[in-house]
């Protein structure tokens, strides 16, 4: 999942600027943005914003089965 920047929390420090591994966010308008098609999705900016204006949440994947093509008759 690609993280998500909330432009009214992000002070523009540029921490996560600096810390993006393949150096694809930056500032506009003062505020941090990157390019969601070449985010390698490591969640590194996310764990480095010290006010938590950037969100990288796994999604949760149902682990049950959900086909039915192996269901038991009854005899």
């Amino acid at each position: 999942m690609v993280p998500t920047i909330d432009a009214f929390k992000c002070d523009g420090c540029s921490i996560c600027v600096q810390r993006c591994p393949p150096q694809i966010m930056g500032l506009v308008k003062g505020r941090a943005t990157i390019l969601t098609d070449l985010c390698e999705e490591c969640g590194i900016c996310a764990e480095v914003c010290p006010i938590g204006a950037v969100r990288f949440k796994l999604i949760h994947h149902d682990t049950t089965a959900t086909h039915d093509g192996y269901q038991t008759r009854p005899r």
